[in-house]
């Protein structure tokens, strides 16, 4: 993995949303690339304030269910 690949992935992994295979890769990559582990540690200082800043406010129920009822209509079928 380069540092612009591990950039664009960069938000996968603060939210622990990267997939097994790709975080063994990335990890590697940050052992060996200062740079890109400071940009982890600056993009959670980050998301640390803003998520401590913003508002938390609960959806409406009415667009809860709109969601849901697009989810069921969009289910992908296996070719």
């Amino acid at each position: 993995m380069n540092c612009k690949e591990a950039k664009r992935v960069i938000f996968l992994f603060t939210d622990n949303e990267m997939e097994q295979d790709l975080l063994a890769i990335f990890r590697a990559h940050l052992e060996h690339c200062p740079e890109c582990a400071q940009q982890i540690n600056y993009t959670r200082k980050l998301l640390t304030i803003v998520r401590s800043r913003c508002c938390r406010e609960a959806a409406p129920a009415r667009l809860r269910l709109r969601i849901l009822q697009t989810m069921t209509r969009r289910r992908v079928v296996p070719e």
